[in-house]
């Protein structure tokens, strides 16, 4: 009888209390709705989170979400007393003290939804979450905004995309496409590991350096850059600017009394009139300047060689720059070509301003890739130009159409290990003559056009661990043109000399690598049944997360059920 008064009362109580049980269940799962948003937000703020991704490469046993202790330790040792510096500087000359900014160019939930991008992101949010005083991550919608990202192209045709990666510090920038931030083996388009550690590392120490890469002016070979007095002409500034714009410190260097800076990475020739000295004219204690010139190319360095028709025949010089392909185009007595063009040309018809064909293809087409890309690409001069041909120990070479790439030649040289080509950055139209002491010498064709402008490269492996190493290139640029360098020219609207200087000396720059920093594999090669079973053993975080909710739910439910029939 007791029990069955007990029964009826609490069916009465339910009976009169629903809306107390709807409050109750309203206020529960708002809680919940409130707690998820929160631990959500501070977490994914904070970062506060268990990697559970294994490294399944065997030289790394670093996770892909997280920041190794290397790369950390790298970044306080080597980027934080850089930033410290330049601050202090700042500080002392009033101004307010800057981080290093890390840019995306989209919303971050886009970026960490795509498998690639989000092991960047993630990247970039550990180190500044290891560094919040010194480091700032920003994400930008180029799509939405893009006049915010204008100060980071190479030139004004360059394109940015919404999957690159900006590092920037000052007034001194790095982009980068996401294929850089991995490794693909050259028969397949999947990366097979990630270094985005040591890739973002080496553009942050890149950046930060307290002291710009330093350019070189010769100045002792009577280079026409120069009025009498050693000053740079006043109609050659804006190339000077252009040098400076690109991120280097120019300066100026008698090669015969000075050792290059170990900071330089570009040194320019400019239209020298007397000969680089060499061995067999030197007293004793003095060093060659060929010597010095090849020492430095040695290094991951450019050297740019600028000369006109005027310019006279410097043997050792020549003989040096032979070694790189380049040579002057010359007739039988030593007359430079002077290379006229009466249909393509900007200059009424008189045909002494010849108009610049772009490369399609090869490392000379990198240059002026962005340029092209446009539905009318910015017209190139060269006025009062001579030509530049393959010196005589460069073989003539082709490399085969892709789907990509149409076929190009090239002229290459192999020997005692060192490999070089030389590529075509501007040529002439066919509808192009030279001329040499004051007559026609010869005419262009379809199959010999004439080269304006040319790069040479020479790759160097990098080795960055016991795995894998990276290239590096030694550069010589060569132009046949100074007119193509004069204020009259860079600073009007209607040529593209100024972007293809400024993506030649962007493009020739090498960058600080970050060495011994882990990959992190993605796809395993070598596959034996130890390290299968080491790749894919669940980790203690994965058991304890999917076994302990499912128990706990199933001991209070458990408790709850026999309470309920035995009350």
């Amino acid at each position: 009888m007791k029990k069955q008064e007990d029964q009826n009362s609490n069916a009465t109580y339910i009976r009169k209390s629903p809306k107390r049980l709807s409050v109750i269940t309203a206020a529960v799962v708002l809680a919940i709705i409130v707690l998820n948003i929160l631990f959500s937000t501070i977490g994914d703020g904070q970062m506060l989170y268990v990697d559970l991704s294994r490294a399944r490469y065997k030289s790394s046993e670093s996770n892909m979400y997280t920041l190794s202790d290397d790369c950390s330790d790298m970044i306080a040792d080597r980027v934080i007393p850089m930033i410290d510096q330049v601050n202090k500087e700042r500080e002392s000359r009033g101004e307010e003290p800057i981080k290093l900014n890390i840019v995306f160019c989209s919303d971050r939930d886009i970026l960490e939804k795509d498998g690639l991008t989000r092991y960047v992101s993630y990247t970039a949010r550990a180190i500044e979450k290891n560094f919040p005083n010194h480091v700032n991550v920003q994400y930008i919608n180029i799509a939405t905004n893009p006049s915010s990202v204008q100060k980071y192209k190479v030139n004004s045709a360059a394109t940015l995309y919404n999957s690159d990666v900006i590092v920037e510090f000052g007034s001194e920038y790095l982009v980068q496409g996401i294929n850089a931030f991995y490794y693909t083996e050259d028969t397949e388009d999947k990366p097979w590991a990630y270094n985005g550690e040591q890739r973002l590392t080496a553009m942050i120490m890149s950046v930060t350096r307290v002291e710009s890469p330093i350019c070189c002016l010769t100045t002792n070979h009577g280079e026409t850059l120069f009025d009498g007095n050693g000053n740079i002409k006043d109609k050659y500034s804006t190339f000077i600017s252009l040098i400076e714009s690109a991120g280097y410190t120019v300066q100026l260097l008698d090669l015969e009394k000075e050792d290059i800076p170990e900071e330089c990475r570009m040194i320019v020739t400019f239209d020298p009139t007397e000969d680089y000295r060499a061995f067999g004219e030197l007293t004793e204690g003095e060093k060659s300047e060929i010597e010095k010139l090849d020492k430095y190319l040695d290094g991951s360095n450019s050297f740019f060689y600028i000369c006109n028709p005027d310019t006279p025949v410097l043997k050792n010089l020549e003989e040096y720059l032979e070694e790189w392909g380049v040579a002057v185009s010359r007739d039988e007595s030593n007359h430079n070509y002077v290379i006229e063009d009466r249909v393509n040309c900007m200059d009424g018809g008189t045909g002494s301003i010849v108009l610049g064909n772009y490369a399609t293809a090869g490392l000379g087409a990198t240059l002026t890739e962005d340029m092209r890309k446009s539905a009318y690409p910015a017209k190139v001069v060269f006025g009062n130009s001579t030509a530049i041909s393959p010196a005589d120990n460069y073989i003539k070479r082709f490399a085969t159409a892709t789907d990509t790439t149409p076929a190009y030649e090239y002229y290459g040289y192999h020997k005692n290990g060192v490999s070089r080509t030389m590529l075509d950055v501007f040529t002439s139209y066919n509808t192009a003559t030279a001329f040499a002491g004051g007559k026609q010498y010869e005419i262009a064709t379809d199959s010999h056009l004439f080269k304006l402008m040319t790069i040479t490269h020479e790759p160097k492996q990098v080795q960055e661990s016991n795995l894998t190493s990276i290239t590096q290139s030694s550069y010589v640029l060569a132009l046949g043109s100074t007119e193509f360098l004069s204020n009259e020219v860079l600073d009007s609207t209607a040529y593209g000399n100024t972007d293809v200087i400024l993506s030649a000396l962007r493009n020739t720059s090498n960058e600080t690598v970050a060495t011994n920093l882990a990959l992190k594999g993605i796809y395993v090669y070598e596959v034996t049944d130890t390290f299968a079973y080491r790749a894919c053993k669940p980790t203690v975080w994965l058991y304890c997360l999917t076994l302990i909710p499912p128990v706990l739910i199933f001991v209070a439910g458990t408790v709850i059920t026999i309470r309920r029939k035995y009350r």
